[in-house]
């Protein structure tokens, strides 16, 4: 998809009920790439929203970083967690490198927070980057093994050096896994970052899109490992098959371990997810820890 292609402008409106139906709740957003971050290009993500049948943010269209802090505020979303996937040379990524990442967090440093990212191809290097990572002021890192130039799956032996280091530091890891990061759909399979989740307990493991479509074996994962959380994004969302396994996972099984992340701007409107979160109908304290509360915990931070 072309420029000249993408979807009509859509204005922000406010949800049913208006700003009652947001009350109460500073939404901590987990997958969240502002203006002037990207994991892909502008094309791949316009074919992401048309695959899924969705407007793009207007913010997103206009390059505007006021226009998606007002969409923020429209939506409740108090803060939005930074993270792209790691280097790779994958067709269609054109990941952020962590300085571009705190440069942005520190222009609205009371709306963003940063992970880093790094290449795992060079486990050593890998170590060494975290040092970076911390003095740039980012809380966690972003871990891709699978498409990084060095192709491994996530619990590749020689992995756990930087892993074990992570977990010393106190440093989350998130990794991205679906079908959409490859390079192979066996790449995304939950019971990779499963076998890390038991062999490195202290480490806090997310993994962003939710292992989709092994939804269940996500859900299975994060039941079995209290140090994996999931952020299925838009495979909660917008109904794709399995979407129904994290909502049944969130209301009982799993409170405490789903994170809510729009993966903006890969997504419609942010005010629509708001009424999407709300026709599940959640308990007003499990949709709080979806929306925040399991974020805080990630993070570290209180409430």
């Amino acid at each position: 998809m072309t420029m000249s292609d993408k979807p009509a402008h859509v204005d922000i409106e406010m949800p049913a009920g208006g700003a009652d139906a947001l009350a109460g709740i500073e939404v901590i957003d987990f997958r969240f790439r502002p203006v002037g971050a990207r994991s892909v290009t502008r094309d791949q993500t316009f074919e992401y929203l048309r695959k899924m049948a969705l407007q793009p943010c207007p913010s997103f269209e206009q390059g505007s970083v006021d226009l998606m802090l007002t969409e923020m505020d429209a939506a409740g979303i108090a803060k939005g967690v930074v993270g792209v996937p790691g280097p790779t040379a994958l067709p269609g990524f054109d990941p952020t490198p962590s300085e571009t990442v705190a440069e942005l967090v520190a222009t609205v440093p009371d709306r963003l927070i940063g992970f880093g990212s790094v290449d795992p191809s060079d486990v050593s290097a890998a170590i060494d980057r975290l040092d970076t990572i911390e003095q740039l002021g980012l809380v966690g890192v972003s871990v891709d093994p699978s498409s990084a130039a060095v192709s491994r799956h996530f619990d590749d032996r020689e992995m756990y050096p930087l892993y074990e280091e992570c977990a010393a530091r106190k440093l989350p890891v998130t990794t991205t896994m679906s079908c959409l990061l490859g390079p192979y759909m066996d790449d995304c399979r939950p019971e990779y970052v499963e076998r890390v989740a038991a062999d490195v307990p202290a480490l806090k493991l997310i993994i962003q899109h939710g292992g989709w479509p092994y939804s269940r074996e996500a859900v299975g994962a994060a039941y079995a490992r209290s140090n994996i959380y999931l952020c299925p994004g838009q495979y909660i969302h917008y109904g794709f098959p399995g979407s129904e396994d994290y909502i049944t996972a969130l209301g009982r099984q799993l409170p405490d371990q789903i994170l809510f992340g729009s993966v903006y701007p890969n997504c419609g409107p942010l005010v629509f997810l708001r009424e999407i979160v709300s026709s599940w109908n959640l308990s007003a304290d499990i949709e709080r820890r979806y929306l925040r509360g399991n974020a805080l915990e990630v993070l570290g931070l209180r409430a």
